[in-house]
Order: structure tokens, then C-alpha cells, then sequence
């Protein structure tokens, strides 16, 4: 057996952990990577009221991270107090932590750094006096001395985890860290652009932020200034900021940036409220960028989640949902047109969105009418019929192309209509609004047909009954893994029935509530319904197309957000065949 602990009474297993064991277990918790490292010191500079904030980053944060700010600075007696656990000035009672206002308020950040680091912090408050030092190893303080500086402070994190090498087996290749602290860094910017940042990675100056307070100049810095052009402003009481037009977007979700009374956070639903905006008007598996400042009274939500304090909880996250879908939707009512124009280099054709179709007639520039976005209701209304100008122009049919795209000719613009995704789009919208009403549309099918199915499919089928009968599916079991399909939907052509059922099946398979998929669903019978890239029309069936896609809520694009119509206006044409 072996001998008992020092402090222990002989059979005695419970002690208190000494410091340096609980800091390490602490700093796990907070500390995972020297992006975190990073956040936490960027964090304490803003709430230190800095104006510049300089972050400086070498060997992926292996070599050093050095944070520096022009903040309020903090006085000798305070420095070293502020790498001790639970050390704070933001928090004084718990009825304060209800409302904080601040990034920090937990007291853990710089002791859980100090505790897996060799660090070193100079700091003069802007009170006067004089500059002070310190320098910690593994929690440890080794020098403690007064010096010149200027006012701010300045923390440098050097040998991060050299005490916890198992960590280090953890990090991920250089660029992939260097990657997350770039990224951390132009979130910060961007949720506090009346900061001024830089940031610099093994001496290349990364971006830098000009700190006026203009929160598309950020962005401009953060990521170039044609993206921050095209952005669409987001201006409701409580959601203010920037997010991009349909056809601008990512393949990830990292550029959506939300902050809950300025302070980064990750919700996935705050974000799932953000692409439920752009609905019908963007590809599947693309997103938007997004900048969204919410504003919620500190009582309504919870930032004591978790020791990063990314995590937050709502008191009603419903009514946070809503207004963020909201207000994104009316931003997007702004979302302009498809239009070809001529390429800064020559001749060349390339697709652009814009607000507006101009064209010379007489004397001036006539412009034609913009819809669409502008008149659609927003999504507390509930939809219904919209009053005021046509959302589409007037489209005067000329003829089919390539078995595929309609020609129509509007005033001063000819325009391309890419006839599936039209029709895809006349008819997710009748569909939509047959599912929201309750009306069922099948169709008797001539010949029932037989649908071979994967146990699971038949499972769902069984499962959901009800909602497919709601689809416009009806059918029962004719053997252990087939159904025998009578009806379906009354758009849908009879040969393509069994492919979008199987379709369907395999996307309800271990879903609860289907109804909550209205879209999707609508959607996916809408594309396997419509006429196909190819298919010859006739005249009468094209006009019939266009005037049925002027009635539409949302025409400039297809349930998937590809585009439906392209527009070439007269004067672009001009400039193409050399014309005055």
C-alpha cells in the first residue's frame, strides 16, 4: 500500500487539490488552443475601453502571442492580483453577473494562460503613475517591478503549453491554428468597429481596421472592399449590421458572425435564423456572410454558460429567432436582379446582380421597374396577395433557345429566362401554398404503380401516411418492400412519381415532425415536376410560364437560388457592338 499523502491523516483519500494542479485542470477549460488564448487577452482590451488594439502571432502561437492595447491600463497593486483565480474588476455580487455588461467577468482567463505559459505583462493606468511588470512560469510569479511604458498594457505569451505536452499533440498544422486566430481576430473587428485592429502572423501584416466606427469600412479590412461594397444593410431596433445579397455567399458557415449585446457567440439557431431569411434564394449547400449585432436586455439571457463564454441561453429564444429572421428578410427585400455586363477587360460577358435595368430613351435613361423583394411580405404577415407594382417587367415573348431558355424582350433590356428553373419556381410556390392551406391536389394514376423500397423507406411510409396522403401520395403496402402508389401529386408527371417518392422516404426516415419540412419538401416536388432543361414549349405554354412567374413572391430565382431570369439592358448591349 502505498504511503499516505503529505497533509493526509493514514486513511484519508479526499484532499484539496494544491493551486498549481487545480490552475492546470482549470486552464483546460479555458485554454484549448492559442486561439483562445488570443480571444481572452482581446477580450480584457475591450473591456478595457481601448481604442488600437495590435495582436501579434509567431509559430502559430507556439512562439508567441502578444496582445496590445491604449486601454485604461491597470495600477502596480493590480497587475499582479490579476493572474490570481477568480480575480476580477467586472464583478463585484451576483446580482451584477444578471446584468454584465462587460466580455470578462469570470476571473479565470489569465490565470488559466499563466498556468500552461511563460508570460510577461507591463501595464500604466491612464490614472498616472508609473508602469509595472510582471513575469509568471506555470503560475509562478518570478519578477515583479515597476517600469516605463506607455499607458495601456501589453501581455506576451510565450512556450504555450510547454508544461502540458500532451496538449501539444492536440494542435492542429500551423496554418490550420494561425487560420483560427486570423479568423478570431476579424470577428473582434468586425463586432467592434469603432476599434482600431492589426494583426500581424510571423511578421506579415495580416489586416487592419481603421477604427472609425463604420462598420462596412471593418469589413472592407477584414475581407476586401467589392465584398463590403455589395453587402446589404440591416437596420432594425434591436438586430443592426450587414449580411450579403443572395448571390454573394461561402461554402462554409464561419462568416456568419452573430453578437448578443457585443459579445461573439455560437448559435446554431440564431444562425438557422439567418439562412431561413434567405429561403428559396440561395443554393443548398451555400452561405451567406453575415455580420448581426442583437441587441437583448441583459436580464433576457444568460452569458454564465460556460467557461469560454461563447455559449449563451435565452429566456425566450423564440422572440430572438423571430426578429433576427426578420430583420434579415427585410434586408433582403432590397435583393436586386440577374444582369449580364461587359467585363472591365473587353467583350466578355459576366453575371452580376443589380437594382436596377437602365436603358436610353430620347433624352434621359429610363429605368425599369425593380421588384420583386421590395413588395414581398415578410414572414410575420403571413403572406397574401402583395398591391402595388408588377415584380416583374413587362415581358413580351420572342422565342425558345437550345431547348432551354425562353427570350423575352422588356423595355430597354432583352431578357434570358432559364425555363426549368421558372417553372420550378411557379410551382413551389403553388405547391407551398397548398401545403400551408391544408388543400391536398392528387391526381388517380392511370396505371398504379409499384415502388421497390429499402426497410427503412417502408418504415417512413408507414410512419408518415398521413402527411404523404397531405402531399398528394396515396398508396398501401403490396408486399414486404414495395408499395403500390394510386394517386400522386397533381403537378407531378406520372413517369417521374416513383423517383420522388423514394426521394421523399428517404429524407423522412427518423424525422418526427415532417411538417416542420414544408419548404424542402415543396421544393423537392417542385424541381422533379417542372418542365425539364430541354423540353420544347410551345408558344402559348411560354407566355403562359413568364405571366405565371411574374405572379410569384420571390422570381429572380428558383427554390435553390439559382437564377431565373438574366437581364441584358439596351446600353450594355450598345457597349458590346461598339454602338453610341
Amino acid at each position: 500500500m502505498p504511503p499516505p499523502e503529505v497533509g493526509l491523516e493514514p486513511g484519508q483519500t479526499i484532499a484539496i487539490l494544491p493551486s498549481t494542479v487545480a490552475d492546470g485542470i482549470a486552464a483546460g477549460e479555458v485554454v484549448d488552443r492559442p486561439a483562445a488564448v488570443v480571444k481572452e487577452l482581446v477580450e480584457n482590451a475591450i473591456d478595457a475601453g481601448a481604442s488600437r488594439i495590435d495582436v501579434r502571432v509567431e509559430a502559430a502561437g507556439q512562439g508567441l502571442m502578444e496582445v496590445v492595447d491604449d486601454g485604461h491600463g491597470m495600477i502596480p497593486g493590480d497587475l499582479p492580483v490579476a493572474f490570481q483565480r477568480h480575480a476580477t474588476s467586472k464583478l463585484r455580487s451576483l446580482e451584477h453577473l444578471r446584468t454584465i455588461h462587460t466580455l470578462g467577468f469570470r476571473g479565470e482567463a489569465l490565470a488559466s494562460i499563466a498556468a500552461v505559459a511563460e508570460v510577461e505583462a507591463v501595464s500604466r493606468s491612464r490614472d498616472g503613475g508609473e508602469g509595472f511588470r510582471v513575469r509568471i512560469q506555470a503560475g509562478e510569479l518570478l519578477a515583479a517591478e515597476r517600469v516605463g511604458c506607455p499607458i495601456g498594457t501589453r501581455v506576451l505569451v510565450e512556450r504555450l503549453f510547454y508544461n502540458t505536452p500532451a496538449r501539444l499533440k492536440f494542435l492542429k498544422q500551423p496554418a490550420t491554428e494561425n487560420a483560427m486566430i486570423s479568423r478570431l481576430v476579424g470577428e473582434f473587428a468586425l463586432g467592434n468597429p469603432g476599434i482600431a485592429f492589426s494583426l500581424d502572423i510571423d511578421r506579415r501584416h495580416v489586416f487592419e481596421t481603421p477604427g472609425t466606427g463604420d462598420l462596412r469600412a471593418a469589413f472592407a479590412a477584414v475581407y476586401d472592399s467589392q465584398t463590403a461594397t455589395a453587402m446589404l444593410s440591416v437596420e432594425e431596433a434591436t438586430v443592426r449590421g450587414l449580411i450579403s445579397p443572395p448571390a454573394l455567399h461561402r461554402g462554409t458557415r464561419d462568416h456568419v458572425v452573430i453578437l448578443v449585446n457585443g459579445r461573439r457567440i455560437q448559435h446554431r439557431n440564431l444562425v438557422f435564423a439567418v439562412e431561413q431569411a434567405y429561403r428559396g434564394l440561395r443554393e443548398p449547400d451555400r452561405f451567406p456572410l453575415a455580420v448581426l449585432h442583437v441587441i437583448v436586455d441583459p436580464t433576457e439571457v444568460d452569458v454564465n454558460v460556460h467557461p469560454t463564454k461563447r455559449e449563451v441561453r435565452f429566456k425566450n429564444e423564440g422572440t430572438v429567432f423571430a426578429a433576427l429572421e426578420r430583420a434579415c428578410y427585410h434586408a433582403l427585400r432590397q435583393s436586386p436582379f440577374y444582369e449580364l455586363q461587359a467585363t472591365a477587360g473587353g467583350p466578355l460577358l459576366e453575371l452580376r446582380e443589380t437594382a436596377v435595368v437602365s436603358g436610353a430613351t430620347d433624352t434621359q435613361h429610363a429605368r425599369l421597374s425593380t421588384p420583386g423583394l421590395a413588395d414581398l411580405p415578410s414572414p410575420a404577415s403571413g403572406g397574401g396577395e402583395v398591391e402595388g407594382s408588377s415584380r416583374l417587367p413587362p415581358l413580351d415573348y420572342v422565342g425558345q433557345l437550345l431547348h432551354g431558355y425562353l427570350v423575352a424582350e422588356a423595355p430597354s433590356a432583352v431578357v434570358l429566362i432559364d425555363q426549368h428553373a421558372a417553372h420550378e419556381r411557379v410551382l413551389f410556390d403553388r405547391i407551398l401554398h397548398r401545403l400551408e392551406g391544408g388543400e391536398p391536389a392528387s391526381q388517380l394514376l392511370l396505371i398504379p404503380h409499384d415502388v421497390d423500397l429499402m426497410p427503412a423507406q417502408v418504415a417512413a411510409f408507414q410512419q408518415h401516411a398521413g402527411w404523404l396522403q397531405a402531399l398528394g401520395f396515396e398508396g398501401e403496402l403490396f408486399g414486404p418492400h414495395t408499395i403500390r402508389l394510386r394517386a400522386a401529386p397533381s403537378d407531378m408527371p406520372e413517369g417521374r412519381v416513383g423517383r420522388v417518392l423514394e426521394l421523399l422516404l428517404t429524407d423522412l426516415a427518423g424525422e418526427r415532425t415532417p411538417d416542420r419540412r414544408l419548404r424542402e419538401t415543396a421544393a423537392l416536388i417542385a424541381c422533379h415536376s417542372a418542365v425539364r432543361f430541354g423540353d420544347p414549349l410551345t408558344p402559348e405554354t411560354a407566355r403562359e410560364l413568364l405571366r405565371s412567374l411574374a405572379a410569384t413572391h420571390e422570381p429572380i430565382s428558383c427554390p435553390h437560388g439559382r437564377p431565373t431570369t438574366l437581364i441584358l439592358a439596351d446600353d450594355q448591349l450598345r457597349r458590346l457592338f461598339k454602338r453610341p
